[in-house]
């Protein structure tokens, strides 16, 4: 009987050098994971969807994963081989999470503390301990509970929203559109959606989304770790250099007020290379930041940390990411296929096994 690339990648994976091929690729480099939400979200509103990387099944077996076959740092143990050269262990891998969502502290930091793996959650501090919502979980909230059937929306026009899945979409590409509009366009821009979708959200429906700060500071004594990830969450390109310097300045004063010291390391919103400059580079130099993570693809390599530690490369990590999505994202896939046909039927297999993996879950 044939077996299915699924069965055939579980084989492959039983049987592979996992060490060997790891320092081909690892050795001299460093991988930083990026996650926002750890949840299963039902029926009722949690917030945008797309932003939950993990259930908290999934989360376990990726941290366990992690475990077995990289070695957890903590950002100071980064800041420590960038400012005195004490060196990294071999396959050294790095989890953040962004925003400062409170799953990160109720779900995720419980499941890796049980098997000692460090973090880091980068912060908007505008959005700590209030019910300010994020652009994206507003705009969820209104496509969630308008009864509108379809509508003409601002930035995408005429919508289909008869049905959840429909809702769904819509807000995605809403929120998607959104992005590179000029940051101080955005309260107008979820206003105009409320009125359209014919919604009016209570503050109430936010809260409890973020973190509050005498829960960060509960976690720092438990040994998370916290950065900067500005003030209220704007691309940084879509604003003028001496406001985007602002957002990277209040950010560090709010962490210093909160935290008692200053915060070490800063993550760029959205994080692309077109989402940043080098004058953002500087400005968070000049905040006080000693390295700042991008969400370029990684891993990254020692010697590119060396020469640009304010664009540290990290891997985005999402819900649809199995442990063999996960395990080429950290290898490098791109490395990884063209170094051999095997490595070629190695990503088609993976490939095949996610797709499989979504339609079970769908």
């Amino acid at each position: 009987m044939m077996r299915s690339k699924g069965s055939r990648l579980r084989e492959f994976l039983g049987r592979l050098d996992y060490g060997g091929t790891f320092d081909l690729l690892q050795g001299k480099s460093l991988t930083v994971l990026c996650y926002h939400r750890i949840g299963a979200p039902d029926n009722r509103f949690h917030g945008f969807r797309p932003n939950f990387s993990a259930s908290p099944r999934q989360f376990t077996l990726q941290m366990r994963f992690l475990r077995k076959f990289f070695s957890p740092v903590s950002l100071q143990d980064v800041l420590n081989w960038f400012e005195t050269g004490r060196p990294l262990p071999r396959r050294a891998v790095l989890v953040t999470f962004d925003d400062g969502y409170r799953d990160n502290g109720d779900v995720a930091w419980p499941i890796m503390r049980s098997l000692q793996i460090p973090g880091v959650i980068f912060l908007a501090t505008d959005h700590i301990g209030t019910n300010k919502p994020f652009l994206w979980d507003y705009a969820a909230y209104c496509f969630e509970v308008t009864k509108q059937k379809r509508a003409v929306l601002p930035l995408l026009g005429e919508m289909d929203l008869e049905t959840s899945s429909c809702r769904y979409r819509a807000a995605s590409a809403w929120v998607e559109a959104s992005k590179r509009l000029p940051a101080g366009n955005r309260r107008l821009l979820l206003d105009a959606l409320a009125v359209t979708l014919r919604v009016s959200p209570p503050p109430q429906a936010f809260a409890d989304l973020q973190l509050d700060w005498p829960t960060v500071r509960r976690l720092k004594e438990e040994g998370l770790e916290f950065g900067g990830h500005t003030h209220t969450h704007p691309i940084l390109t879509q604003l003028a250099l001496p406001e985007a310097r602002h957002e990277i300045i209040t950010s560090q004063q709010v962490l210093c007020a909160q935290l008692g010291m200053p915060a070490r390391a800063f993550a760029y919103p959205n994080g692309s290379a077109a989402d940043f400059f080098a004058g953002h580079e500087d400005a968070i130099r000049e905040a006080g930041f000693s390295i700042g993570f991008s969400l370029e693809h990684g891993p990254a390599k020692l010697d590119e940390i060396r020469q640009r530690p304010t664009a540290i490369r990290r891997l985005y990590v999402g819900r649809r990411d199995t442990i063999p999505r996960l395990f080429l994202k950290c290898l490098g896939a791109a490395r990884v296929a063209s170094g051999s046909g095997r490595g070629r039927q190695f990503i088609s297999a993976a490939r095949e096994s996610s797709k499989q993996s979504e339609s079970k879950a769908c």
